[in-house]
């Protein structure tokens, strides 16, 4: 398909549901969760989160949300640049991307994350490109998308 912004971001709107945003929200939150967990086991301190803590990351998750300043706003800010709204201030938008990668995609002891290229197919991994490349960077991914429609109308 030949795409335009306007279109490329007309269907990013219809593949970014609150739902679709919701979930990936999930996903992450549980990998972030499930890692500090097991450095909690590397520093011998399994039981290192209070109840109370435990009960508002189990509301965090359910509700996807969280106060503040944190990774849950960092991914809410790039799909709503994925969706089209346009960036407050390039500074910002790279503040949002450092976190994302920081939280994922960087081992201890390393200085730049290591991001796999699976990451790019992932929901928010394509709002990443849009964010720091601009939607030009996904029509590749959107492509697939229409051709996998295609395949399932059929």
């Amino acid at each position: 398909m030949s795409w335009t912004k306007d279109k490329a971001y007309e269907k990013l709107q219809e593949i970014y549901t609150d739902k679709v945003m919701q979930d990936e929200k999930r996903r992450i939150f549980q990998q972030v969760y499930n890692h500090l967990h097991e450095h909690l086991d590397d520093l011998a301190v399994k039981s290192g989160l209070k109840e109370e803590s435990l009960k508002q990351l189990k509301f965090f998750k359910e509700y996807t949300f969280m106060p503040g300043d944190n990774l849950f706003q960092s991914m809410r800010y790039v799909f709503l640049l994925a969706r089209g709204e346009r960036e407050r201030e390039p500074q910002e938008t790279s503040q949002h991307l450092s976190r994302i990668y920081r939280a994922l995609f960087q081992p201890a002891g390393l200085k730049n994350p290591y991001i796999p290229e699976s990451f790019w197919k992932t929901p928010l991994g394509v709002a990443c490109s849009v964010a720091e490349d601009g939607v030009e960077s996904v029509y590749p991914v959107l492509d697939e998308v229409i051709e996998a429609e295609a395949f399932e109308s059929h």
